[in-house]
């Protein structure tokens, strides 16, 4: 039987298979454990070695959003992946919903940086979404929108959403027939937005923690629904982010405004003592500075 994963719970995974059915499985352990290279084709099957590409191995595991093959109630192989995340830890996904408080918690410029280089290395598309906006001052939503201008020019659609309100219809047709994963900042509302988009479908959501200004986590696992003949995933929130798989050589390629600006250096890592940087030159002119320091602050971490 084929099928994909839709959810992973201790251990149990739930698939839909492809006469519409739901089963749950169990990985084979020898699958579980199998060794194969990252970026690799392959198609991992018991006693069947992988096409190796790469050199860097990676232990491979089923995740949510795999294509696999099941027997006798055991996942026994898993077809190629399109894109894997990590944080999510999701695969084969088309677009990311990146949900993002407009207040309580407060609006965080780096995650969403963070999160936009992690999608971008893995080739999805990034749609971000601003919600309660209903909590802002008509001052605080002007400079808000007025931050955000930047990424729109940068070619990102971004959302305005009031918590009390329906949700753009726009919004809601770029989810059709595609396989999109709601994640961002814990406490942003992503099962919240989930329940108003898909009609009667209720999953559970918490108020934020007074003491701690941030949210507390609902989701505690990433579920795949089918929604408009594709899925709609919910993640688990956090507040904190890692850069998996990139470089201090890469980082600059998920900057998009940077490759605008052709460095006479070779392998310049635009860096603010860099004299003669396009990039540079261009920071606090056509690059927005905080972002451009955002840039800095993630090629320290992963110096």
């Amino acid at each position: 039987m084929e099928g994909r994963i839709i959810s992973l719970n201790s251990g149990f995974y739930k698939i839909i298979l492809t006469d519409g059915n739901i089963i749950e499985a169990r990985c084979a352990g020898r699958l579980r454990n199998y060794r194969v290279t990252k970026n690799s084709t392959f198609q991992v099957k018991l006693n069947q070695k992988a096409q190796k590409i790469e050199t860097i191995n990676v232990k491979l595991s089923p995740k949510v959003g795999d294509y696999c093959e099941v027997v006798d109630d055991l996942i026994v192989s898993l077809k190629p992946r399109i894109n894997s995340l990590v944080r999510p830890d999701v695969s084969n996904i088309d677009q990311v919903l990146l949900v993002f408080a407009a207040k309580e918690p407060t609006f965080n410029f780096y995650l969403l940086d963070l999160f936009l280089v992690n999608i971008l290395r893995e080739k999805i598309t990034p749609v971000i979404v601003i919600t309660k906006i209903d909590k802002l001052t008509k001052e605080e939503l002007f400079n808000l929108k007025n931050e955000l201008n930047y990424y729109e020019k940068l070619g990102y659609k971004i959302f305005y959403v009031n918590s009390k309100k329906d949700y753009p219809s726009e919004l809601i047709s770029l989810l059709s027939v595609k396989t999109t994963i709601v994640a961002g900042q814990t406490g942003a509302g992503k099962s919240t937005l989930i329940n108003a988009i898909i009609p009667g479908f209720t999953l559970q959501t918490n108020e934020i923690s007074k003491a701690l200004g941030r949210g507390k986590h609902t989701t505690r696992i990433t579920s795949l629904y089918h929604f408009k003949d594709g899925f709609l995933g919910d993640t688990p929130g956090f507040s904190k982010l890692d850069l998996h798989g990139i470089t201090k050589d890469t980082l600059k390629d998920y900057f998009v405004e940077f490759k605008e600006y052709k460095c006479k250096f070779r392998d310049c890592q635009h860096l603010e003592n860099s004299l003669g940087c396009m990039v540079v030159s261009n920071v606090g002119k056509n690059i927005k500075k905080s972002r451009y320091e955002n840039y800095l602050r993630m090629l320290k971490e992963i110096k």
